[in-house]
């Protein structure tokens, strides 16, 4: 009688304990509505991994800003308030400038899938100083992002290098904004989620944005024109930016776990924002979306800056932002890029098949990363 009730208060013990040693609760913010590729793309890989391993997290997404919005987030994953979230690093230009100048290099962007590939490598295993200042800021980069290719969406058409004057044009800052300045349109920086309400009331004309902003964000409301001009993507972020506490609190099995669908999801994400790009333009009658190509004279200019600039991004980031020999970083990212265009392109379309590009993400970064110890 005595062992059976000793068995029984054991019994009871170790299934009390069971759920907080299996299951570790995540909390996921997102500051994109639940439609966004990115929202989209964190759902997936929350489903991936409960799959994979059952009882081992259990994780919770908000997204639309239900919890952070996106200046609040860096310090949400600090502070401990979320354990994962979506990063724009755009929007700590001052306290990342090694960030920065990735996104100062946006307009080398045309293959999304690619510079999905060659921001993460570059910022995972290839630029100490970028983790070094995640670190100091509170946050661990578990992956890079990029967006489909940006276009302009404008509420009125703009076809020739005179349409631009006196627009006001929300961009993602930097690279967007000089090019903006110098042909005589106003640079307004406000956050993507905001942008359909400064439409709506004439504080922005135009947006830097995928083609499927115009649903992802509900702008096909207020923006009836798209200019195809390659305007770059935006890649200086991370859709899985982490904690340092929640990352510190993971056993080496559970970061195992907790990345390896990372990933699939990346890959997932991508394919999204291409099929989101695909539908608006299968849709674009029926919107009411008129598309326009650029004149060629507007489109060499828009050549020539993106080439003349690469001087201007080194020349700021040395002397404005601190960073010393922002040349080679620059070279590295440019030779990352190269890399990636080649590695993507027998894969295509990927949107059919996301398997390949996901391995290979794996294979290039995430297979060369000591989790135990990363990111030091």
């Amino acid at each position: 009688m005595r062992l059976t009730n000793t068995l029984a208060v054991l019994a009871t013990a170790v299934l009390a304990a069971t759920p907080a040693l299996a299951e570790k609760r995540v909390t996921i913010t997102n500051w994109t509505s639940p439609n966004h590729a990115t929202s989209r793309g964190q759902a997936a890989y929350a489903e991936m991994t409960e799959g994979e391993f059952p009882g081992a997290f259990d994780f919770k997404l908000f997204s639309g800003g239900a919890l952070l919005g996106p200046k609040p987030t860096l310090s949400g994953l600090r502070d401990g308030v979320a354990d994962v979230g979506l990063l724009a690093f755009t929007y700590f230009r001052s306290e990342m400038p090694y960030a920065q100048l990735v996104a100062d290099l946006a307009l080398l962007g045309e293959d999304h899938y690619a510079m999905a590939g060659a921001t993460s490598e570059f910022v995972m295993l290839h630029c100490q100083p970028c983790k070094d200042e995640f670190a100091k800021n509170g946050m661990v980069a578990l992956s890079g992002i990029s967006t489909a290719p940006y276009v302009l969406l404008t509420t009125k058409p703009i076809i020739d290098i005179a349409d631009m004057q006196g627009v006001k044009l929300r961009t993602g800052g930097s690279v967007w904004d000089r090019w903006a300045t110098r042909l005589g349109a106003e640079p307004v920086n406000v956050p993507s989620s905001e942008m359909y309400d400064t439409m709506s009331h004439g504080v922005v004309t135009a947006a830097v944005q995928p083609i499927g902003a115009l649903k992802g964000h509900s702008l096909i409301e207020v923006a009836k024109h798209l200019t195809e001009l390659p305007l770059g993507t935006y890649h200086s972020g991370s859709i899985f930016a982490v904690g340092p506490k929640f990352w510190a609190s993971l056993s080496p099995e559970q970061r195992e776990q907790f990345v390896k669908k990372i990933p699939e999801a990346v890959a997932q994400t991508e394919v999204y924002y291409e099929t989101d790009d695909l539908d608006v333009l299968k849709e674009a009658s029926e919107l009411g979306l008129e598309v326009h190509e650029p004149s060629p004279e507007f489109l060499q200019d828009l050549m020539g800056f993106r080439t003349a600039d690469l001087e201007e991004i080194a020349r700021i980031s040395r002397e404005e932002r601190g960073i010393e020999e922002p040349e080679a970083l620059i070279a590295k990212y440019r030779e990352l890029i190269e890399k990636w265009n080649g590695l993507v392109r027998p894969l295509h379309p990927i949107r059919d098949n996301h398997q390949p590009y996901a391995d290979l993400l794996r294979q290039e970064i995430y297979s060369k990363i000591d989790l135990a110890t990363y990111p030091d």
